[in-house]
């Protein structure tokens, strides 16, 4: 597989370099094993954590919550982000927003964001949930050690049909991001590619779980950007990885990372329509706060700070009984 990187929505894509497969293998040796999440982000000043007893009882297990909301934002055409949620489905107008209780202890969620310009994203992260919907029983199903290995399939019948669409669109490439959460009783299995992103919330501080796939974020590891000058570089918007990119089918293969159990706190999926319009502030004080539907607040404050993409959220928090 090539990489190559775009500018958030442009229609014109450059590759960054071309690797023969067998640098690929090289580089995704270890593709097997759990990537650590990166350090919290913020903490809340306001919020003061409850004490957690390590030798407290298991709390009843009745369901999860999810909060699920899609805004086209106030200056795009179209909406290019689609969601992906158990029981509740895939985006299909502009703008939506929903609150459902899910029973079920194993469920998928995810979040795609679209690009290729014209109405090629929103075909493509449209593909990108539909191929979901169709593979989800088959994700599942999946015990842990296989469930890479079924979402990476997912992936590349994803990014076949892409750029099957592509192809009969005549567009020079389209694409879409993917960042997944599959349940698995307790345990919380995060996966991305490309540069939307899953964060956890938990006693008054919020972490980010997946790595951007992005030019800066490369340059950040090659010690050429500080961290600060990645976060505001341009490059933060050049993705290096995405379902849509794999022209040759040689193979994606999605990030994963440590596993980790959901308790008593909150799961947020988002595209950058959210992470660039408001700060960690601002979304940790949000999730610190009691609201009915987590989701559209946080899409709510994205567009009231300028809602210069399209934005879309899941929350995710588990449902007890008492």
């Amino acid at each position: 597989m090539f990489n190559i990187f775009r500018k958030k929505k442009e229609t014109t894509y450059t590759p960054i370099i071309e690797e023969k497969k067998e640098q690929n293998e090289k580089i995704s040796e270890n593709k097997n094993i759990f990537r650590e999440p990166p350090t919290i982000l913020y903490e809340s000043k306001n919020f003061q954590s409850p004490t957690i007893k390590s030798d407290s009882p298991p709390e009843e297990y009745s369901g999860l919550i999810v909060s699920v909301a899609s805004d086209i934002g106030k200056i795009r055409r179209n909406n290019e982000d689609n969601f992906y949620c158990d029981d509740i489905g895939y985006r299909t107008t502009e703008k939506c927003s929903y609150k459902k209780k899910i029973r079920s202890r194993r469920c998928v969620f995810a979040v795609c964001d679209g690009m290729g310009g014209e109405s090629y994203g929103e075909l493509a992260s449209q593909i990108a949930v539909e191929t979901l919907a169709k593979l989800s029983t088959e994700i599942n199903s999946a015990e842990p050690d296989k469930l890479h290995e079924v979402v990476n399939k997912y992936a590349d019948e994803a990014n076949s049909r892409i750029c099957d669409m592509a192809e009969e669109k005549l567009c020079n490439r389209s694409g879409s991001t993917l960042a997944m959460v599959c349940i698995a009783d307790k345990y919380i299995y995060t996966f991305n590619i490309g540069d939307s992103r899953v964060y956890f919330f938990r006693n008054g501080k919020i972490k980010q779980i997946t790595e951007d796939q992005t030019l800066a974020i490369r340059k950040l590891k090659a010690n050429i950007y500080t961290e600060e000058e990645a976060k505001n570089s341009p490059d933060t918007h050049k993705i290096t990885s995405f379902l849509g990119v794999d022209d040759r089918r040689i193979g994606l293969n999605s990030l994963k990372y440590e596993p980790f159990e959901l308790g008593d706190g909150k799961i947020l999926i988002c595209s950058d329509g959210l992470t660039d319009m408001c700060s960690d502030e601002e979304i940790t004080e949000i999730l610190s706060s009691c609201y009915e539907n987590y989701a559209e607040i946080l899409v709510k404050k994205a567009l009231e700070n300028g809602g210069k993409d399209n934005v879309t959220c899941v929350v995710i928090q588990k449902f007890t009984k008492g």
